[in-house]
């Protein structure tokens, strides 16, 4: 597949209020008796669908093989020293939390963030920038494991070698006393079997540790299986075609005008979906204390 391939469903825009809840009620809406399981991402208009890891060796004419080994570096080189930072590190085994934690400060990672609600996503696409675009995906087709076990097990010796891998985090939960749930132990498995063994796939991980700030963007993290290939590579192959891949995945652009921006903005807010209550802390106070230049009428503290 070249990159040129449409592999997405354009939608219509978004321009007011009213919008916003009409797409909210259609991604509620079953479809052929079934009820997808949608995923959004914002992003700048400009933007395609990319990690930030993919960004950065693109930018730097990084390819192949040499992906991986830079790749490992930067875990290596965040793990040396994030102690210094940390008060409480993951075991140095659990390439999950590793990558999570990473993602969460702002480091390189294969991992993509994407959240389970559509108002997070138009706040997020909307909330520093005058538009943006909201990326839909119906995540029901890649959310099971058994799909994803099995091609793990269609690889050249991928039962024993993914064996290896799950007996080993499964004594890990035994020694740290921590009761093994299923569905998160086989993402910790998969993720540790993506980093050695790359195929093209997206799978969607959580960390068994949310951190605060992703449970309350109702996040989850999309992780690529191969960062030789583009994410939208790994997506197609994952879906098996770019046709196929468009009926599953949608853009939708938001270009509001400034009033109407102002008032997506006022709703959001009162639905409690803001930069501080999205970004736990300090960063998401600093970055709240400008957010009633959008909304004066309720700013309200009369500061000066």
């Amino acid at each position: 597949m070249t990159a040129s391939k449409k592999f997405w469903t354009p939608l219509g825009g978004i321009t007011r209020w009213t919008d916003v809840e009409k797409m909210e009620k259609l991604f509620r809406r079953p479809k052929r008796g079934f009820y997808p399981r949608w995923v959004f991402r914002a992003e700048r208009l400009s933007q395609d669908l990319k990690t930030k890891l993919e960004e950065r060796f693109e930018l730097n004419g990084i390819r192949g093989d040499r992906r991986i080994i830079e790749e490992r570096k930067l875990i290596r080189r965040f793990q040396r020293k994030a102690s210094l930072y940390l008060d409480h590190e993951p075991d140095k085994d659990d390439i999950l939390e590793w990558l999570a934690v990473m993602r969460h400060h702002g480091a390189l990672t294969r991992l993509l963030d994407w959240t389970y609600s559509f108002y997070v996503a138009v706040y997020l696409a909307l909330g520093e920038k005058a538009g943006g675009v909201v990326w839909a995906l119906n995540a029901a087709p890649i959310s099971r494991p058994e799909p994803m076990i099995k091609r793990i097990c269609d690889q050249k010796d991928g039962f024993r070698k993914f064996s290896k891998v799950l007996l080993h985090y499964l004594k890990q939960c035994d020694f740290l006393g921590i009761r093994a749930d299923g569905d998160k132990l086989i993402d910790l498995a998969v993720a540790a079997y993506l980093i050695d063994h790359p195929f093209p796939c997206v799978y969607p991980v959580n960390p068994f540790r949310l951190n605060r700030r992703l449970s309350v963007q109702q996040g989850l993290f999309l992780m690529v299986g191969d960062i030789r290939q583009s994410f939208s590579r790994n997506l197609t192959v994952t879906f098996g075609g770019s046709r196929e891949t468009q009926a599953h995945l949608w853009r939708l652009e938001i270009t509001p005008s400034v009033e109407e921006r102002k008032e997506i903005l006022r709703r959001l807010r009162d639905m409690n979906i803001s930069n501080e209550a999205l970004f736990p802390g300090l960063d998401g106070f600093a970055r709240s204390v400008g957010e009633g230049l959008a909304y004066p009428r309720v700013s309200g503290d009369g500061g000066t």
